[in-house]
């Protein structure tokens, strides 16, 4: 008898484990590191260096899966802020996906998008080689975009045709799968995220959403604003800036597979304590 009840438990537990997915990660955005050039040694010490060192090994403390960078990794388009960011985010002892921001990169800097990750993939543990990518990661679908202008200066994001098309071929491929978009700009507006500091034609990039069910959350950066909000049923992350606040986030994510139920809470981290 003890032993159909504990085969009764363990089978209970079992399928209440096989229905669920879970991950936790950290989010860190806007660490626009910069070295100091004015020194011998460009690895000399700056406030920016320093609070990403901290962030890394607090995170490192805390034991995230991985952690993604939102993009404005850099002060600006230079290689030697480039390698000194690789070179400090590679301290962390999980993988790192990083994107883009408008400060990142620039054609005419000769910091081109293929250039700046193949100098990531020298220095770093990054996992994206370009964008936008998908990437599977403990039963959730994490989509990374781009939407940054390296030809134009402008902070102003805008998702070319191309993209949108591969968001939506995404979406309906891992139409069964719980799917967190990665980005650098937000998506939807909210009380802090006027309508007017979205991306150009942002439009284009919600109706690819709508037509989909299966889109769980959406993180971003760019605006260094800590905003948390709900469009439907996806929960919106917009990520402040480490080098301006000092702060970053560690995201928890449930998902439930039978009810598609989802349930997110989030901690923010401080460098400055």
């Amino acid at each position: 008898m003890k032993k159909v009840i504990l085969l009764f438990i363990f089978m209970f537990f079992s399928l209440g484990v096989a229905s669920a997915k879970s991950i936790e990660f950290c989010a860190i955005s806007g660490s626009s590191l910069e070295v100091d050039k004015s020194t011998k040694y460009a690895d000399t010490m700056t406030p920016s260096i320093n609070k990403l060192l901290i962030a890394t090994e607090q995170i490192n403390t805390n034991q995230c899966e991985f952690t993604v960078f939102l993009g404005d990794n850099l002060k600006g388009p230079d290689k030697y802020n480039l390698v000194m960011f690789a070179k400090a985010s590679k301290k962390l002892k999980e993988p790192t996906y990083v994107i883009v921001g408008d400060k990142d990169v620039s054609q005419t800097k000769n910091l081109d998008k293929k250039e700046y990750y193949r100098v990531l993939r020298i220095f770093s543990k990054n996992k994206i080689k370009e964008l936008p990518t998908v990437k599977k990661i403990n039963g959730f679908v994490f989509v990374f975009m781009d939407g940054v202008n390296q030809f134009i200066p402008t902070q102003y994001g805008y998702y070319k045709e191309d993209e949108i098309a591969f968001l939506d071929n995404t979406l309906r491929k891992y139409k069964n799968s719980p799917v967190v978009i990665v980005g650098h700009y937000p998506v939807f507006s909210s009380n802090d995220i006027k309508e007017t500091m979205l991306p150009v034609k942002i439009n284009n990039f919600q109706t690819a959403i709508s037509h989909h069910n299966n889109v769980v959350a959406i993180i971003s950066g760019h605006h260094n604003i800590d905003d948390e909000y709900r469009i439907g049923d996806i929960y919106n992350i917009s990520v402040q800036g480490l080098e301006k606040s000092g702060e970053y986030k560690k995201i928890h994510i449930d998902y439930d597979t039978k009810t598609k139920k989802t349930f997110i809470k989030t901690r923010t981290y401080s460098t400055e304590q």
